[in-house]
């Protein structure tokens, strides 16, 4: 059986989204996968994302083959990735693209401290972060999408309105 720690999570999508990452690094460390823990227990390193203008800051921790993560800024990452905003982050990193990683920090969307080594690494983890589909269920996923696509709307306009209260 799989017990998460209590973990504080901003209500903000950025923060969400990297707990629900680390949530699945946590998983990944158990794999019996050999590609995955030669990745992981060749490293002793903790890399920070987050965004300062959102006063969002998670990091992880990876300790040759084990993991942890921690809400709020690391004493020294090897690595920051710090987005220009929560938004942005969620785009980035759902987005599973190194090239789009690239191009936002050319772009001023993300800056990078420390090791830029380390950023290539975890694409090279990232590919294991989202569970293989298996294909029974794909057809049920796109006949879900319809439905997703409309709820996402809502969800935006619900979000703009109470944004739109909060700052008056």
């Amino acid at each position: 059986m799989f017990t998460l720690p209590i973990l504080d999570i901003k209500p903000n999508p950025l923060d969400a989204l990297l707990a629900a990452i680390g949530i699945r690094l946590t998983m990944l460390t158990k794999s019996k996968n050999p590609e995955i823990q030669q990745l992981l227990n060749e490293r002793k390193i903790s890399i920070e994302f987050g965004s300062k203008t959102d006063g969002i800051a998670r990091y992880y921790v990876f300790d040759t083959g084990t993991f942890k993560q921690y809400a709020g800024t690391a004493n020294q990452p090897r690595l920051r990735i710090d987005f220009k905003d929560s938004m942005t982050g969620v785009k980035l990193l759902t987005a599973g693209d190194m090239a789009a990683f690239m191009s936002a920090i050319q772009d001023k969307e993300m800056t990078v401290e420390g090791d830029y080594s380390l950023l290539m690494w975890f694409g090279q983890l990232a590919k294991y972060i989202v569970p293989e589909i298996p294909d029974e269920v794909k057809p049920l996923l796109e006949k879900a999408r319809p439905f997703a696509e409309k709820a996402q709307g809502l969800v935006a306009q619900v979000i703009s309105k109470a944004s739109n209260k909060h700052s008056r």
